[in-house]
């Protein structure tokens, strides 16, 4: 059992002892103590029957990343996107829409000129508006920050250029219209938002750099996206990536800037510009949104904006013009709808899309690189991610590539009531024609205004065979259905989400689906899944938590580089120094109880997550293994040169492949050889 040091804490007024904050520090007791506890888990685990079964399924799995990363982008009669050579990924571009193309940068051969080992991963790729020039987000090791860098097309020559950047998290950069540099989000030592002027060629005039004050931009906004006017006189700075709001404006002709929005405003807003005069925007004062003509000389006086798509049942994600039409892509239902409009708003048509679609490039990813096509991919439960172009004049979607597909399984849609009388939707998937009541795996997340979408089930597809019942849940604290959804599942609302979970749980036992429950949550999923732990222990046989938040009193002290994402926890979470009631009645660590019968818990963390470090996943190890009165397992395990998840699809599947190795071995399912997905 491992040792109880007590240290008494305060925070915003709440005392308690907290017996394993030892384990926060990276000593080398600390790290021996981490090392028999991953040990036990990997040895439990891939020592299972299951485990090889399910690997080989995954393996033959396409990686769902792949599917999104894989998106090509077209600008100047190039086309150009991430592919992968081996285990590697590959920068590539093409002089056809379908063609093979070339490689322009291996991830590999960077990884081989620093000489350390870990592995370089890619994000985002933005040609120059000449197509002559790449910039291309890289990192190293499952490191949170990385760099921008740029390649020439013609040659493939690395310019001198490094610009940091933390990696993801839709910090994309944006280039000149005369492709001679980019802009690209940054932060003072004091933590103030800023755009950085990158040049990519010495004799390029610099430009100062923006700061703004938290006044303009919100401390809670991880960080800005730049979005350049068409002839370049203004630059636009939207904060991502949970709400997107166009903040500041700057104007190139005269070095000014300014707050972009009125100083009241409060909701969200995001979209593309028409001309160097007119951006158009969703909105949320409309609690699903509507779109408005802003004009830039006037942006912060609302009377000058003009509605030109007014609010409907959908929900408004993102706005795209191209070959002078708008793109609206939006959400039914939980389901994808692409719809047309001319410059005015007038409806032109619906993308003919497959019931229950799902795009997280883009729903979740809503200020996106100018491409001279609309490309996308989009999945459904039973299908892959099938790669679109939209043709915008007669609204007609042409396949450019099939995902693979998964036949015999059934999806149907309930609704669960939650204590407040909240009607909470979930899916339930299962091989057709299988008995019920069945074991049941329930995933959701609920926060930070991120719908739970359609994913495609392959890599679940291990559990279903076995004859398992899947389920996906659509909590509030997402944006399934608009602002409301979002903001009734945050910060002093937060127990909601919880609350619906209990009902999509207690519905399906009501319902005689289940015959036991298990649950898995990643990131704020994670927080989720810790909570269902402690809070909700007699309703689940198994939990795993993947790089989750698990003490939300305490969740970054000492991090070094996490300021911003402390900042961005407060959105939803809310601020320990002023919330810490709050946090308290429901943070799974502080909540933990001697001689609870806790289910089986499994952690999975990343060695480089500064978000959701080691550190917690130990603490609550900890707390678990000395109160539990079950018998049943707690276990860590922690993966090496991975962060916040990785974009290796042999360490995903092997990831995957432990987790329902976990979950099945609790629940009683024995893993059966499937079937590769049809093509």
């Amino acid at each position: 059992m491992t040792a109880r040091r007590p240290v008494s804490k305060t925070i915003g007024g709440v005392t308690f002892e907290d017996p394993y904050d030892w384990l926060r520090a990276e000593t080398d007791e600390v790290k021996q103590w981490q090392d028999r506890q991953v040990a036990a888990a990997v040895q439990a685990i891939r020592r299972s029957p299951n485990f090889e079964v399910v690997l080989e399924s995954l393996r033959a799995t396409p990686s769902s990343v792949e599917g999104v990363l894989g998106v090509r982008i077209a600008v100047a009669g190039r086309w150009f996107w991430l592919g992968r050579n081996g285990s590697a990924q590959t920068l590539m571009v093409a002089e056809e829409r379908d063609g093979a193309g070339r490689v322009l940068v291996d991830a590999a051969e960077m990884t081989a000129r620093r000489g350390d080992d870990r592995p370089t991963a890619f994000i985002y790729v933005i040609p120059s508006p000449d197509g002559k020039l790449v910039a291309f987000s890289h990192s190293a090791g499952g490191e949170p920050f990385g760099r921008y860098g740029v390649v020439d097309v013609e040659t493939g020559r690395l310019l001198d250029v490094a610009a940091p950047t933390m990696q993801g998290n839709m910090l994309r950069v944006d280039w000149l219209p005369d492709s001679t540099g980019f802009f690209v989000h940054g932060r003072t030592q004091e933590g103030k938002h800023a755009l950085r002027f990158v040049p990519v060629s010495p004799d390029v005039v610099d430009r100062p750099e923006a700061v703004f004050e938290f006044s303009d931009v919100s401390p809670t906004a991880l960080g800005l996206t730049p979005q350049v006017s068409p002839s370049g006189r203004y630059v636009l700075g939207v904060t991502v990536p949970h709400e997107y709001v166009a903040s500041v404006i700057g104007d190139l002709t005269t070095g000014q800037w300014r707050r972009f929005t009125p100083a009241d405003f409060t909701e969200e807003l995001h979209g593309a510009w028409l001309d160097d005069d007119t951006y158009l925007a969703i909105v949320t004062d409309a609690p699903r949104g509507r779109v408005v003509a802003i004009p830039a000389a006037t942006s912060a006086d609302r009377e000058t904006w003009r509605e030109i798509i007014p609010a409907d049942e959908r929900v408004l994600r993102s706005l795209d013009i191209v070959d002078g039409r708008i793109v609206l892509s939006t959400l039914k239902d939980v389901s994808l709808d692409i719809s047309v409009h001319e410059l005015d708003g007038t409806f032109v048509g619906t993308a003919p899309l497959p019931p229950a679609s799902a795009s997280f490039g883009l729903v979740l990813d809503r200020v996106r690189p100018r491409s001279d096509e609309f490309i996308f991919a989009a999945n459904t439960f039973t299908s892959a991610d099938t790669r679109y172009r939209l043709d915008v004049s007669k609204v007609d979607l042409t396949v450019l590539e099939d995902g693979q597909r998964l036949e015999g399984i059934e999806v149907t849609q309930y609704f669960a009531t939650s204590a407040d009388g909240t009607r909470i939707p979930y899916f339930v998937m299962a091989k057709a024609g299988v008995e019920t009541p069945r074991p049941a795996l329930v995933n959701a997340y609920g926060g930070f205004n991120i719908p739970w979408l359609p994913v495609f089930l392959g890599d679940t597809l291990p559990f279903i065979e076995a004859g398992g019942i899947y389920v996906r849940a659509n909590l509030r604290g997402g944006s399934e259905y608009g602002r409301d959804w979002y903001e009734s599942g945050r910060r002093q609302h937060k127990q909601n989400v919880f609350d619906d979970l209990r009902a999509v749980a207690e519905d399906l036992t009501k319902r005689g689906i289940a015959s036991s429950l298990a649950f898995h949550g990643a990131s704020n999923g994670g927080l989720l899944a810790g909570v269902a732990a402690v809070q909700q222990p007699e309703l689940w046989r198994a939990i795993v938590a993947q790089v989750p938040v698990l003490d939300v009193l305490e969740p970054l002290s000492g991090v070094e580089g996490a300021d911003a994402i402390l900042a961005v926890y407060a959105k939803d979470y809310g601020d320990p120094n002023d919330d810490a009631k709050i946090l308290a009645a429901y943070s799974p660590y502080q909540n933990v109880r001697t001689g609870v019968s806790y289910p089986a818990v499994l952690q999975v963390i990343g060695e480089h997550d500064i978000g959701c470090p080691p550190f917690q996943g130990r603490k609550f190890t900890a707390a678990l293994q000395h109160a539990t009165a079950s018998g049943n397992p707690v276990f860590l395990r922690i993966w090496q040169d991975v962060g916040h998840g990785s974009l290796d699809p042999a360490i995903g599947a092997e990831m995957r492949a432990e987790i329902l190795t976990f979950l099945m071995d609790q629940l009683g399912l024995t893993a059966c050889p499937t079937s590769p997905p049809a093509s």
